[in-house]
């Protein structure tokens, strides 16, 4: 009667606490499926510079004494929830963390401010994670899966490089992953050149570029409208032959591209259509998979939703789509053989 009382109740999970910056302390969650575990533990890694623990998107700010609504209908989402309570009915265990620390004198004002972590540190705290994952009981024996959103993908793909243990990666959205032309310090170099391609195609100035419209090869998640992604992409491309500076980027840390080519591990970089921030790294990760570089890095495109893979309308966010969460778990699943294993000599 205990056991069925537990099953119905969902996942188990365990609230935990992780060192970091400052010697700080950082809240934690680890998500435990109750019936036949995979030997997978999802680490999730927020992106940008800072988020929650249960990567909250606010219904609404007060920002300069305006009121600012930062969602489609206005109220409070959490996509990390959602997200690990999926993979965990899939047999797998995930951790989350926040990077907004208790001792944080400014906590109570995220997410208008917050002290900010570098890079560096936010790297150092996914590491962090991954050990509280070892030496966990419920996951010491599990084989480790990084699922980085944004920034944090980029930082997946760099612990990815140097852990051994690490399995497989999930990047969401993934930021800096590609380099776009000679000195790209870390950003999308053509994006201004390519807004006014765009409207130079429109031919009938209806605000969209559509049909004869496209130029051939350039509609690449062939949706039948061209984006300025798109268009970004087409300029790196041309652009990335005379790159001869293979440093980091402003921020200290490796672009993707360099980081995923250590280990040919199982990866998959997933992209929203409607993401202008990032997307343009799809056609080039597509591309370097094609040409064998990085063969094994699985693209997929997702239509009509945006950076934090959920709808977007007038600048507002809805949260993480059914189509992004079924997609991360597929992957998942199919990392089932996956052992703890050091990489062979």
């Amino acid at each position: 009667m205990i056991a069925l009382l537990l099953a119905a109740s969902g996942p188990l999970t365990h609230n935990l606490t992780l060192p970091g910056p400052r010697d700080w302390t950082y809240d934690a969650r680890l998500v435990e499926p109750l019936d036949e575990p995979s030997g997978l533990t999802v680490l999730m890694i927020g992106g940008g510079l800072g988020n929650d623990l249960e990567w909250t998107v606010p219904g609404s700010i007060q920002w300069n004494g305006e009121h600012l609504q930062m969602t489609i209908d206005g109220t409070t989402h959490a996509d990390a929830p959602r997200i690990a309570d999926s993979l965990a009915r899939s047999g797998h265990a995930v951790m989350y963390y926040s990077t907004i620390a208790r001792e944080d004198p400014k906590r109570d004002r995220w997410p208008v401010e917050m002290t900010m972590l570098s890079p560096a540190d936010l790297l150092q705290m996914a590491r962090n994670a991954a050990e509280a994952v070892r030496a966990h009981p419920a996951t010491d024996d599990n084989a480790l899966i990084l699922l980085g959103h944004s920034m944090g993908a980029q930082r997946a793909c760099a612990q990815a490089a140097e852990d051994p243990g690490v399995k497989g990666l999930v990047l969401l959205g993934g930021a800096q992953m590609t380099r776009t032309g000679p000195g790209d310090s870390g950003r999308n170099l053509h994006k201004e050149a390519a807004v006014d391609r765009l409207e130079s195609l429109d031919i009938d100035g209806d605000g969209a570029v559509t049909g004869s419209e496209i130029p051939a090869g350039l509609d690449f998640d062939q949706d039948g409208q061209l984006r300025v992604w798109e268009l970004s992409a087409s300029l790196a491309a041309g652009a990335r032959a005379d790159i001869t500076d293979r440093s980091n980027d402003n921020s200290g840390m490796p672009f993707g591209e360099d980081s995923l080519g250590h280990r040919a591990i199982p990866t998959l970089a997933l992209y929203g259509s409607l993401d202008e921030a990032q997307a343009h790294h799809a056609p080039i990760l597509a591309a370097l998979k094609t040409d064998g570089t990085l063969e094994h890095v699985q693209v997929r495109m997702l239509p009509d939703i945006g950076h934090q893979l959920g709808p977007e309308q007038d600048g507002r966010l809805g949260p993480i789509s059914d189509a992004a969460v079924d997609a991360i778990v597929a992957f998942v699943e199919s990392l089932r053989s996956a052992r703890p294993t050091e990489d062979p000599a």
